[in-house]
């Protein structure tokens, strides 16, 4: 039997002719499958967006100590390459550019009210930081270092 060019092209119409009656004769079953493959995806990346920006928090934290204020872009370009090297391929294929971009947008904003409500993180990030405390609880921090050599830790 030979192959002839009209011979492999007839085989592979009549193929395509198969997968059409077929898509055809099952059309609900198709799209019911096509519809959690879709729910699937949409659930992923929504439950790998919690693990990420959890990663963002602390990249965007990273970038801000690195490069300091008015480095926006720089901070940005950073972030998103860090992040770009620490996800797993799939992610990759759920998550564009853009949303990356939204993610670290989002996660900034969340850095932002934890550096200004939590004075550790904000030491971290401006080593020059200060707490200003009140002359009652240094008096108190004084008489327990007194009492207890190295034994004030931080929240104390």
């Amino acid at each position: 039997m030979a192959l002839t060019r009209n011979g492999i092209l007839a085989a592979k119409k009549g193929i395509d002719m198969k997968i059409i009656a077929f898509l055809l004769a099952n059309w609900d079953s198709v799209l019911v499958v096509l519809a959690f493959l879709a729910l699937i995806v949409v659930l992923i990346k929504r439950g790998e967006t919690a693990v990420l920006n959890r990663i963002l928090f602390g990249l965007v934290t990273k970038a801000e100590k690195e490069f300091g204020g008015g480095t926006g872009k720089l901070k940005l370009a950073a972030v998103s390459d860090w992040i770009y090297q620490r996800i797993p391929a799939v992610l990759k294929l759920l998550f564009s550019e853009k949303d990356i971009e939204k993610l670290i947008e989002s996660a900034l904003e969340e850095a932002k009210k934890a550096w200004g409500t939590n004075g550790n993180l904000a030491a971290y990030i401006d080593e020059c930081y200060y707490l200003s405390i009140t002359p009652q609880e240094a008096e108190k921090a004084a008489t327990k270092l007194n009492d207890e050599p190295r034994t004030i830790a931080p929240g104390t």
